[in-house]
């Protein structure tokens, strides 16, 4: 059975300076209840390098500056990942950012295709009992002939697995993040929370 999961890409850029050890990186990290500690260290390695917070500040020095400039929301690269399965998947690509997930949903309400990013540009195509998740258009002329991934949904499965989306992104942000940061500083931890709830969830 297909299913879907929230995503960050990428995190390539350089470690704050209190992430002490060296965290291998993924082409890409799922955020659920279950992550390890290496998976939330990668997850704050991307958002602020990807939110260009001075990788030198100290830890209370990165997320007060974090809290302040991003008062409104954040920007993070990543998204929700189409899986046939654990081989076969189709992630976000460039300039998707997974603060707009929850878009994906209003797009099959209104039978769109949702932003999922570009080179490549993957896409949805719309039936009378299924969607397809195409992992590029194939209507592009330079795509005629390549192999591309289609995944099938029904609509009950892929609105159902939008909703175990929302159940992992808060689970990430209630367990394995918290925890990480409640072990170094509990206001921050609470705050981090409440931020994550607000950037990410509403």
């Amino acid at each position: 059975m297909p299913y879907t999961k929230p995503v960050i890409t990428e995190p390539y850029y350089n470690s704050p300076i209190w992430i002490e050890k060296d965290v291998a990186r993924k082409e890409y990290i799922c955020l659920s209840s279950d992550c390890s500690n290496d998976d939330v260290e990668l997850f704050l390695i991307h958002l602020f390098g990807y939110s260009s917070i001075d990788e030198k500040l100290s830890f209370k020095e990165a997320f007060n500056e974090l809290f302040s400039s991003r008062e409104d929301g954040i920007a993070i690269s990543g998204g929700i990942a189409f899986f046939e399965d654990e081989n076969n998947y189709i992630l976000p690509s460039c300039c998707c950012g997974l603060e707009d997930w929850q878009e994906i949903e209003l797009s099959i309400q209104n039978k769109s295709s949702p932003w999922l990013g570009h080179d490549p540009n993957p896409g949805f195509k719309y039936y009378k009992d299924h969607i397809i998740v195409w992992s590029d258009d194939p209507d592009a002329p330079e795509n005629t002939n390549r192999n591309l991934l289609s995944i099938k949904f029904s609509y009950s499965e892929i609105l159902n697995c939008l909703q175990k989306t929302k159940f992992d992104l808060t689970g990430f942000i209630q367990k394995p993040l918290y925890n990480w940061i409640y072990s170094r500083d509990i206001k921050i931890a609470k705050k981090m929370e409440e931020m994550m709830e607000k950037w990410i969830l509403s």
